[in-house]
């Protein structure tokens, strides 16, 4: 199965991307380049992507459960490093849910099934850097997922 891209030049360091469903995003620069702040940068796109591609994995995991969300917030972390050839050296994911008799043990297993066999950003991405993943559950001290 193909996954294609397309990547139009606009101006400056303006991009328009499209996807292989003909979606469009708008992409732009570096920071230390004429940056004007019409879109988020490739770079951003990474951890954006990872923290989507989970928490679409876990509100619909959650939902078979029967366990039902009010609230649901995904929050990532990263690190690069400083020097070129710069590259991820961590992901952290924080789940945060909110919402009446949510388990534990329910939202542990709808994340180890994202990170595990749903989510192909995080499949792609753990094989060459660290992703760690918490959650926490009506404003609960973050726990992590065992692995």
């Amino acid at each position: 199965m193909e996954r294609n891209a397309r990547m139009k030049w606009v101006d400056g360091f303006h991009f328009d991307v499209f996807s292989h469903t003909g979606k469009k995003i708008r992409l732009d620069g570096w920071k230390e380049r004429e940056r004007e702040e019409t879109g988020p940068t490739p770079t951003e796109l990474i951890p954006m992507s990872l923290g989507a591609c989970t928490a679409m994995d876990v509100v619909f995991v959650l939902k078979k459960m029967r366990m039902e969300l009010k609230e649901f917030e995904v929050e990532v972390k990263s690190e690069i490093t400083d020097e070129h050839p710069k590259v991820f050296t961590d992901f952290q994911i924080i789940y945060h849910m909110q919402g009446e008799d949510l388990e534990p043990e329910k939202a542990e297993r709808a994340i180890a099934l994202s990170r595990d066999k749903y989510c192909l950003i995080s499949n792609t991405l753990h094989k060459v850097t660290n992703i760690s993943h918490f959650y926490t559950i009506n404003g609960s001290e973050p726990r992590q997922v065992p692995k």
